[in-house]
């Protein structure tokens, strides 16, 4: 199977106008679960520099392609990226891509990484990939995308986000943020940047035009991927504290100071947490995320499409097999499910007053 890399290149505005749930559209099987209607959208942005190997490393690149040679169906691109949902890595979906080979006969897979959210959403929308796992993408389009099920990761379907700081700092509250700086993730993602900014708007904080310009009570500085806002905390002496999923602070944060909702859901809880250096110290942990979704281009026209979507939701606890290598985030099911799952998002979005727009 090969697994690509695509060098992204961003250019130009989004523009989302949330709308209301339309309950009259009829569910079938393809169309069923696009039941947000969106007012208003335009994209533009820049996907460039995808590129796959032989195998061998003669051009830098590594993987291979699942699914049999000499068939006539167009391959499939399934893209994904670490900076919306960190530990996302090759091996965690070479499971996933070879049990879909193995259910759907003359299936091409190419799985693709990309660099950010933005330029997986751009590639769906021009028609250069068909499937990725994204919930900002869908509720950034939700005329153009449709939903195929939710990823359970570790025997979990739901995550969490965090604000993190030293354990020498003044911070003790999220309100103590307040005239200071804080670093996040990409600016589109729902754990490492929607969410942080919630958490500071219900502390009292004034977020502004923040994720996409900027917040009045603080300063915020997006790092582009979730180990970025880690590092730029503790790299950076003006920065006094993080938002971001708590997948890269669970092993810095003492177990001691977890709320009982992460340890109990999280999927990522183990024998690991907080036993990193350098220890930090957990402000305020959010409720609940759900897990990104699997969604498919609503336009995409393929003989095997419904094959491919039936199999990814057959995927149950113990479908696939063990990831190669150290993947603290394996993916062991899927369920079905539908935009509605994701209300808790939206309302994020809504308390905000925030435009997806600017990815």
């Amino acid at each position: 199977m090969e697994f690509l890399t695509c060098n992204t290149a961003i250019d130009g505005n989004y523009k989302l106008l949330m709308g209301e749930l339309d309950q009259e559209r009829p569910m079938s099987r393809r169309t069923r679960r696009r039941v947000l209607q969106s007012t208003g959208i335009a994209l533009t942005a820049g996907l460039a520099g995808c590129s796959g190997g032989s195998g061998d490393g003669s051009d830098g690149s590594s993987g291979t392609t699942v699914g049999s040679s000499g068939n006539d169906y167009e391959p499939i691109t399934f893209l994904e990226t670490p900076a919306e949902t960190p530990g996302d890595t090759e091996e965690m979906w070479e499971p996933f891509a070879e049990y879909l080979q193995s259910e759907v006969d003359g299936l091409e897979l190419n799985v693709e990484f990309a660099d950010n959210t933005s330029a997986i959403g751009q590639a769906l929308l021009n028609n250069q990939a068909e499937m990725t796992r994204s919930d900002i993408v869908l509720l950034a389009n939700p005329d153009e995308i449709d939903v195929v099920g939710i990823v359970e990761e570790g025997g979990a379907s739901v995550y969490f986000s965090a604000l993190a700081t030293l354990p020498d700092s003044d911070i003790e509250e999220t309100t103590d943020i307040e005239g200071r700086s804080i670093a996040f993730a990409d600016r589109p993602s729902t754990s490492g940047s929607l969410y942080p900014n919630y958490m500071l708007s219900q502390a009292g904080l004034d977020t502004g035009e923040a994720p996409y310009g900027d917040p009045v009570d603080y300063d915020g500085s997006w790092t582009g991927s979730h180990r970025n806002a880690v590092q730029t905390l503790i790299n950076r002496e003006d920065i006094v504290a993080c938002g971001c999923d708590i997948a890269v602070l669970l092993n810095h944060v003492p177990e001691d100071q977890w709320p009982d909702r992460v340890r109990e859901r999280s999927g990522r809880w183990d024998g690991d947490v907080g036993t990193e250096s350098p220890e930090l110290e957990l402000v305020e942990a959010s409720t609940s995320l759900p897990f990104s979704p699997i969604i498919s281009r609503g336009n995409w026209e393929h003989p095997l499409r419904s094959d491919i979507e039936e199999a990814i939701v057959s995927i149950n606890d113990g479908t696939l097999r063990e990831p190669d290598g150290d993947v603290g985030n394996p993916l062991t099911a899927v369920t079905e499910a539908s935009i509605e799952e994701y209300q808790p998002v939206i309302d994020v979005i809504n308390t905000l007053d925030i435009d997806l727009g600017q990815l």
